[in-house]
Parts: C-alpha cells; structure tokens; sequence
C-alpha cells in the first residue's frame, strides 16, 4: 500500500509538471538576416529581456526584414517583429508589396525602435562613384530578398530613375559585403545604421558613402511622402563624413493576439533595461512611444504598451 501510494503520488507530480511549464509564454520576434540592424536589435533584446522575464520565452525569428517581418505578423506567423512605419501604412491598403494580400489590421504599435537610412556603399579607392546618379550601368546589391532594404533601395532608384540602368542583385548583407569586397559587385545598398557589415568593410578596407545630391533627397520625398531627409553623423562609420539621406521610420509592432499582460510586461522591461539593450546595438537609444506618428499610420497602439505609457505619464494627451 505504501509503495503504491508513494507511486500515485510520483505520477501525479510528473502529471502537473507540464501544465507549470505550459504558463510560459512564448513569443517569436522577427528581425532580419545576420548583418542587419534588426537581427541584432532582436537578439539583444531576447538575451537582455529575458533576464527579466522568466515568464515570457523570446524567440529571434530571422527574416528578410521588415517586409517578411510585417507579411508574417499578417498570416500569424509571429508574435512582434521590426517593421518600417511605411510598411504599416501601405499594409492598410494594401498596395506596394502588400497588394493583393490580406489588410494589416491586426497590427499595433508598440514603440518607434529608431530612425533609419537608406544609402550605397562601395569601397573607399572607388573614384567612378561618389553620387547616386553614378550607379548607371554598375552591378548593385539591394539586400536580401523579402526585406525593407530591397523596398527603400528599389523606392530611392526609381524616384531618381536610376532603377532600369542598374544590374540588381538580390543577397544578405553579409554575402553584399563580402562581394563588394571581392569586386563581385560595384556597390551595396543598406537601410539602417550602424550595420555590421559596412562595419566590418570600413574597419578593414574603408568605405565610401554616395551623397544624395539636396535636388535628389527632394525628389525621394516629395515622390515617396513616408521618407524624410536626415544626417547620418560622422561618428556611425570610421572614415565616413556626415552625410545627408533620406530616412524612414521603423516601429517595434506586434499581433493583436498577443495578450497586454505579456506586451506591458516586456514594454517595461525594455525601458527597463534600455542602456543595455542600446551598449547591444546604438539603435535601441532612439526607442520612444511615439504614439501619434504610428497611429497616423492607420493602427492603433498594443494595449499592453498603451497601459505601460499611461502608467508611466508617457501617453499623450
């Protein structure tokens, strides 16, 4: 009788052990390829929150970038990702990469994560490209397929009509650095700064930035509304002067789905812990609410994050 008893006992623990396991919360979080700016800002944050969350399992999804990350918060395929505010905008429509696919209604706001650029690079001794303009016959990377490098690039090349005189190539960052280097490419284009493989290629070779000359920036923007025209400091890239070029909006958004306890929870542990989620990667110092800008864009704010921001006197009036 003892052995049975000690025996039922036995099994009704190891009964209840997956229904404790099963209160954890998982959430995939999509970033970008390995040498872009997201899919390191993603997996900072899934190191450094996690710390704080032993609740919540972050997940880094890698993706293309921001137009994977917002077609796959769309289907349900995840929980938050990285997504350019124009991506947001056009996914209400939906036009642009969006068309003909599901609304994005299922989007909400849960902070702007930073302010990012779009520019070319090729290697610093490269005398035959110092403008935009000059990219007319050569060969040039435009970032990996499905991502919002490949849809600013693409945006920037047509606004100047530069578009139909380039060789595209489709490859990731890393791959883009690596053939620039290898004279397998003229030149590459990124969105977002500092990204680890212009890094690595003004460390090692040098680099040189195109400038957008001030007619150019006007253009893009008055053709594409969503971008706007900024600095990129001399301190991003060693060598590389300020640089004027456009710049879009990226916000951190998430599914609807994703219950507002779990979102303020990680909300809050992101502010929490931002020094150490921006000493990961510079972008995370810009992170902000900016709840009037992404509600311009058509999508209300998470309430998980609404409720961190009132609580915190962060919500405007």
């Amino acid at each position: 009788m003892k052995n049975a008893l000690i025996g039922a006992v036995a099994v009704a623990a190891l009964a209840a052990a997956p229904a404790v396991a099963q209160t954890k919360t998982d959430v995939a979080w999509g970033g970008s390829n390995p040498g872009g700016v997201m899919y390191y800002m993603v997996g900072v944050a899934g190191s450094e929150l996690g710390k704080d969350l032993p609740d919540i399992n972050i997940t880094q999804v890698t993706t293309g970038g921001s137009t994977e990350n917002a077609k796959r918060l769309i289907k349900g395929e995840l929980d938050m990702g990285i997504v350019y505010g124009s991506h947001v905008y056009m996914s209400q429509k939906p036009e642009g990469p969006f068309e003909n696919g599901d609304k994005g209604t299922m989007l909400r706001g849960v902070a702007m994560a930073y302010e990012g650029p779009t520019y070319f690079v090729t290697l610093k001794g490269n005398d035959e490209l110092n403008t935009i303009e000059d990219l007319k016959g050569k060969t040039v990377a435009l970032g990996p397929p499905g991502s919002g490098t490949v849809f600013n690039c693409s945006n920037i090349l047509t606004a100047l009509g530069v578009i139909g005189d380039i060789t595209p190539r489709l490859m990731t960052f890393a791959d883009a650095g690596r053939a620039l280097a290898n004279g397998q490419v003229d030149a590459f284009c990124q969105s977002s700064a500092p990204a680890a493989a212009v890094s690595e290629l003004a460390e090692t070779q040098g680099v040189k930035i195109l400038s957008y000359p001030e007619e150019a920036l006007t253009t893009i923007n008055e053709t594409f509304p969503f971008y706007h025209t900024g600095t990129m400091a001399d301190t991003v890239y060693t060598g590389v002067p300020a640089t004027d070029m456009p710049y879009t909006t990226v916000y951190w958004v998430a599914h609807e789905r994703l219950p507002a306890d779990v979102v303020e929870k990680i909300v809050a542990a992101a502010y929490a812990n931002q020094d150490s989620l921006a000493s990961g990667h510079k972008a995370w110092a810009q992170m902000k609410p900016d709840v009037a800008n992404f509600e311009a864009l058509g999508r209300p704010m998470h309430p998980g994050a609404e409720a961190y921001y009132k609580k915190e006197g962060l919500w405007p009036d």
